[in-house]
């Protein structure tokens, strides 16, 4: 569990400079924008490598408390919105305006849900950082940032619900060769 750990605080620490003002700008000036952008990428890189072998390969986890079946039911539902909602994040769209950051608001529905789903020491490790961490992004995001202004035409609506939708049923069709477990028995 320490490498999931681990995985765990270089990938959600270097996606929390943000949170701190003037961090990223010191962070960036000895290193230049692209050597700082090299450097993230880099420690993104090994923090998800680290959470992926802490997770599913260096060994199996424990039990911790038995999920209940509508947990796994709510997750069919929610996953695939949170999927809508990452893919809405990179198109003008009404969903983008009305939610603002609907990258946070997606992982925080995907690790909810997820949480809710699963009952073990790894994964609600995993999910439930994700989770904290997807909270205080969302609400440090909301605190500095102006409302956007809302969009035209539904044609980014109509391409984050199509995506996002057929990325949801490929994930769910493939979730057991991914990641180790069935989502429909």
């Amino acid at each position: 569990m320490g490498l999931l750990v681990a995985g765990l605080i270089l990938f959600l620490g270097v996606h929390s400079v943000r949170f701190f003002p003037g961090l990223r700008e010191t962070l960036a000036r000895p290193l230049g924008e692209g050597g700082y952008k090299i450097v993230y990428s880099l420690v993104s890189a090994a923090g998800l490598a680290l959470i992926v072998y802490g997770k599913y390969i260096a060994h199996p986890s424990t039990a911790v408390w038995d999920p209940p079946e509508w947990g796994r039911h709510l997750a069919l539902v929610a996953v695939p919105a949170a999927f809508v909602l990452l893919v809405a994040a990179y198109a003008p769209s009404h969903i983008r305006a009305t939610v603002r950051h609907p990258m946070l608001a997606g992982i925080a529905l995907w690790s909810g849900a997820h949480l809710l789903a699963n009952g073990e020491s790894a994964a609600m490790t995993l999910f439930g950082a994700f989770f904290i961490w997807s909270l205080i992004a969302l609400w440090s995001a909301l605190r500095r940032e102006p409302k956007p202004r809302g969009t035209s035409g539904w044609g980014g609506d109509i391409t984050a619900v199509i995506i996002g939708l057929g990325a949801a049923l490929l994930i769910l069709r493939y979730h057991m060769f991914l990641f180790g477990v069935a989502v429909v028995g």
